[in-house]
């Protein structure tokens, strides 16, 4: 999985990327929507699969100290290249980029996150590391009733599809219920807006569901 992550960073083939934070993330965290469900606004987060560090940086903005881990190392140059190059206003946290297999390096930095956020990770995967997805972010979690894990889920779709030999791979709202249910509870979810929705990769609806730790 290295080598082929690696490979689409070192020739381009980033199609995912938007140039930016989604939207719908930008809305929750930092805008209107920020006071319909309560997030911490201090402490630690982590973004697996980070890319340009677009999550990173706007965790940041709202106090807590984020963490990108990603296993590429060239997307992680660019991650730090780019957030290298945004402004950082008092009272926001700190922002990071590091490379690591991020299955193996949360084994040994477990249960002090208050924030956890997966865009686009849990689609990269192959549907056999689902499991271990789910795992670790309760392995990762500070178990406390404060503590959430956001997901934007995508690419979601009404009918189940034929199983996909390469990522993005196709998601549906019952398999994050399925996966995630017995550490966490669902306490915001909506559809995003149709003018915030991707307009670069693989079609697919698109949802933000925020999720509390079962204390």
């Amino acid at each position: 999985m290295t080598e082929e992550w690696e490979d689409r960073w070192q020739h381009g083939r980033t199609g995912w990327d938007q140039s930016g934070a989604h939207p719908a993330l930008v809305d929750l965290l930092i805008g209107e929507s920020r006071g319909k469900v309560e997030l911490p606004s201090s402490g630690k987060a982590v973004v697996p699969g980070c890319g340009r560090g677009y999550d990173v940086d706007l965790l940041a903005k709202t106090g807590l100290d984020a963490l990108g881990v990603d296993i590429s190392p060239t997307g992680v140059a660019e991650a730090q290249r780019w957030l290298g190059t945004q402004p950082v206003s008092p009272g926001e946290g700190s922002r990071a980029v590091i490379v690591a297999d991020y299955f193996a390096w949360a084994k040994s930095v477990q249960g002090d996150w208050d924030v956890l956020l997966d865009y686009t990770f849990l689609c990269a995967l192959p549907p056999s590391l689902r499991g271990q997805w789910a795992a670790t972010f309760a392995l990762l979690a500070r178990p406390a009733p404060s503590t959430r894990l956001i997901t934007l889920m995508y690419p979601l779709h009404p009918t189940p599809l034929p199983e996909a030999d390469h990522p993005p791979y196709p998601l549906s709202e019952e398999e994050y219920h399925r996966l995630l249910d017995e550490r966490w509870e669902l306490v915001y979810c909506e559809p995003v807006k149709p003018e915030w929705k991707r307009t670069v990769g693989a079609p697919g609806g698109e949802k933000v569901g925020v999720w509390a730790w079962r204390a």
